[in-house]
């Protein structure tokens, strides 16, 4: 693949035919790659992606992300191996160690490098043809073999990450890392030099590893109504990533922690609705690409000029007050992107 590439990210909340329009638009408009994220308790993920690979012909695509511990390993293994038949080998599959439905679930989230790890290895082996048994410290396998053949014997695994030893991992195993909802060049600074670390202690290149910005992003006239749209967006990552804030160079606002604390730190839509309220536009564009095409191109350029590395970018897209996800994803490829490259950002 030649030049950069860029995705789009759905999460499931639309019905079916909605979603599968969204996917046919994506792959008409030039978008490469088309992740649909697993969380919560949303339309199942990979019953999505199985409609989507027959709506499409030419997108990448997979879940961004499943983990270990709301879906058995193996049984990720035998998802993108079908998955990848089913597309014609253009599956892609994206792990990370995070999730808002494990309480749900009844599943605790314990030993996320070590289960992230032991997961690679397990869906590696599996997907080649090999029997498998692993006793690990979070995945065990005994004797598991797939009762078919892939398609292809390696599927790209893409690590999602933002806390430092979870890049490290990325930079150490996986095909690719998603560096998840950090727009800042500040943020990719410190990420990059993690994924760099994880990488030599491997002894591979970086240059093996394909890099992914993954941001909120929502375009509109209105840059304030852009910047709301993100809200509740920012604030759940902002819940999520406590740990690997102040590394990635960014405090967590005073009011922002208030608003949690009165609100069990649920994340809820209406609580992460409410504590996003209050968050400065700073912090907002920490996070996302938000706010005129202009603002969103000039954001975006200063992300590639400092890290042209960067071989993907994939917009969580979000649909400002009076507009529509659809808009939002037209109008960054038609629009931010274009204006981006005029300044000297190769498209």
């Amino acid at each position: 693949m030649s030049g950069r590439a860029y995705g789009v990210a759905l999460a499931p909340h639309a019905p079916l035919p909605e979603l599968l329009e969204s996917a046919r638009a994506a792959e008409e408009l030039g978008y490469r790659y088309l992740w649909v994220t697993d969380d919560r308790l949303q339309r199942d993920v990979f019953v999505t992606l199985a409609a989507i690979a027959q709506a499409t012909s030419a997108l990448w695509i997979g879940p961004g992300v499943t983990n270990p511990f709301s879906r058995r390993p193996a049984l990720i293994a035998t998802a993108i191996a079908t998955l990848d038949e089913l597309s014609g080998g253009r599956a892609v599959l994206g792990l990370g160690a995070g999730g808002t439905n494990h309480r749900a679930l009844g599943v605790r989230r314990e030993a996320p490098v070590a289960a992230l790890a032991e997961s690679i290895e397990l869906i590696r082996g599996l997907l080649a043809g090999g029997e498998v048994t692993l006793r690990g410290r979070a995945v065990r396998a005994e004797g598991a073999r797939l009762d078919f053949t892939p398609v292809r014997a390696a599927v790209p695994i893409y690590v999602g990450a933002r806390a430092r030893r979870m890049l490290e991992l990325a930079g150490e195993l996986a095909d690719g890392v998603i560096v998840g909802n950090v727009a800042s060049p500040d943020g990719w600074s410190y990420a990059h030099e993690r994924i760099a670390a994880g990488a030599a202690r491997a002894a591979r290149p970086l240059s093996e590893v394909t890099l992914t910005a993954w941001v909120y992003c929502s375009v509109a006239d209105d840059a304030v109504a852009a910047l709301d749209a993100i809200r509740p967006m920012v604030a759940t990552s902002l819940a999520t990533s406590r740990s690997a804030l102040v590394a990635l160079g960014l405090q967590p606002p005073p009011a922002y922690l208030r608003r949690m604390e009165e609100l069990g730190w649920s994340l809820e839509r209406d609580a992460v609705t409410s504590a996003g309220r209050v968050l400065p536009e700073q912090t907002l564009r920490f996070f996302g690409l938000a706010g005129t095409p202009t603002d969103c191109a000039a954001s975006l350029r200063e992300l590639l000029e400092r890290f042209p590395q960067i071989a993907q970018v994939t917009i969580v897209p979000a649909a400002p007050a009076r507009g529509t996800v659809a808009e939002v994803v037209h109008r960054f490829m038609r629009e931010v992107v274009p204006l981006a490259a005029r300044e000297g950002v190769p498209a």
